[in-house]
């Protein structure tokens, strides 16, 4: 029961986090999504370059061993994510945006880059269901956020007359959605796996 409680209370922390960070300096609204071309092109670069970390994810699969079925997912994740990226490389070619610039001042560049170093180190020092868990838990914050920022590029896109590349973005924001309750679901059935090792 020790266990089922940790996991659902880390759950609740990272929706906790993503709930204060979409709501901090939002009190009002969110802004109007406008047809800025410069607001445009940092939305893609995000999505961009989160799906473009986030498509290695199975890698660690090669050296790190996991039951079956989040093996299945893992790899299912991976392939959306190469997927999505591809379109979004796709997009951006036809409309001469760079990929490269996301606008994040240095700061949050370097965070970013430590958090990322952090976990992977938590991932290749833990294993069996210890590492399946961070694993899982890792996803249900990517793909969150994936959907999120694909849902955004899809609003910024309809606002620059492309709407069907915006349908096609809006479809994979969707899917990602779709894919974390599958996490979210195997987290529930790797805790469970592992309250019963542990009585």
């Amino acid at each position: 029961m020790i266990g089922r409680g940790r996991l659902w209370l880390d759950v609740l922390l990272i929706a906790a986090l993503a709930g204060g960070m979409a709501l901090g300096g939002c009190t009002a609204g969110p802004p109007a999504i406008s047809g800025d071309v410069d607001e445009r092109s940092e939305a893609m670069a995000l999505a961009w370059n989160l799906l473009s970390q986030n498509r290695e994810v199975a890698g660690i699969l090669s050296i790190k061993g996991t039951t079956p079925g989040t093996k299945a997912l893992i790899e299912e994740i991976a392939a959306a994510s190469d997927a999505a990226a591809d379109t979004l490389e796709r997009v951006a070619r036809a409309e001469g945006m760079p990929l490269e610039d996301d606008g994040l001042p240095a700061a949050e560049v370097r965070v970013r880059a430590a958090i990322r170093a952090r976990v992977s180190r938590e991932l290749l020092f833990s294993s069996g269901r210890a590492f399946e868990r961070t694993l899982l838990l890792t996803q249900v914050e990517a793909l969150g956020y994936a959907s999120d920022l694909l849902e955004e590029v899809a609003a910024r896109l309809r606002a620059t007359d492309l709407p069907e590349d915006a349908e096609e973005i809006r479809r994979e924001a969707a899917a990602f959605a779709a894919l974390r309750v599958r996490v979210v679901d195997r987290l529930r059935i790797a805790s469970e796996g592992a309250t019963a090792e542990s009585g």
